[in-house]
């Protein structure tokens, strides 16, 4: 067997493997959810019960039991998204970002100290609605999780290059250290330890660039901000 033929076998089965992992991360995580809603139920029953013959100390690890069920559930989330990003079969439309920007931001919770800003119009470009919005939705909650300033500015931008177009998040929050540059697309990767996210959001926002076979990177210093930049294909989509 010459090396074209083996290396092309060895990427089939590579492949193949992905999608058989991405399958099996999105059954067990999907199956994972009625247990731990019932863990929820039953806790809060118990709670809503006996709050008045417990003491504070069984009270308290009841409420821890509570607060990790739900970093449990954000996990599962994050699984469950991260798995889907290549199963969507609904059919691919001209999107406007103007329009997903705006959906967005009337949706999740955007603190009175944060401020974000369109700065040009944005492009309409083919794609998936859920996974444009994923995209554009977990950068942005991830500039404000990720800000500490009294005026918090979260900057949205696009300019239009010969194949593609380029955005750009700015904002100028915690910033991040340049040796974990390399790792934040990662799975799970957190800064932090917080129930505050999956820790997957970025790692969900690089699987959907690369899926519309687009690039990403980022530029941050630390106290100052962080940048990140992303590129869609103009021709995706198209016939």
């Amino acid at each position: 067997m010459n090396k074209s033929k083996h290396r092309e076998e060895l990427l089939i089965s590579l492949e193949n493997q992905n999608r058989e992992l991405n399958e099996y991360a999105h059954v067990v995580s999907h199956d994972l959810k009625a247990p731990l809603r019932n863990i929820d139920t039953l806790i809060n029953w118990v709670l809503e019960e006996n709050k008045d013959a417990m003491s504070e100390s069984c009270l308290n690890l009841l409420h821890q039991v509570l607060f990790n069920v739900e970093k449990m559930d954000l996990l599962i989330n994050g699984i469950l998204a991260y798995s889907t990003i290549d199963k969507l079969e609904s059919e691919e439309r001209l999107i406007d970002f103007n329009q997903i920007i705006d959906e967005i931001t009337r949706e999740i919770h955007i603190p009175k100290n944060i401020k974000i800003s369109i700065i040009n119009d944005l492009p309409k470009i083919n794609g998936n609605t859920w996974r444009f919005k994923q995209l554009m939705q977990n950068l942005i909650e991830n500039s404000i999780h990720y800000n500490d300033k009294n005026h918090g500015q979260i900057d949205i931008g696009c300019k239009e290059n010969k194949n593609d177009f380029e955005f750009y998040i700015k904002d100028n929050g915690i910033g991040i250290a340049e040796k974990y540059h390399g790792k934040i697309f990662k799975i799970f990767t957190k800064l932090e330890n917080s129930n505050q996210n999956s820790g997957a959001g970025l790692s969900i926002v690089k699987k959907i660039v690369e899926y519309y076979k687009g690039s990403i990177w980022l530029e941050s210093k630390e106290n100052i901000g962080t940048t990140f930049y992303f590129t869609l294909p103009k021709d995706h989509g198209k016939a």
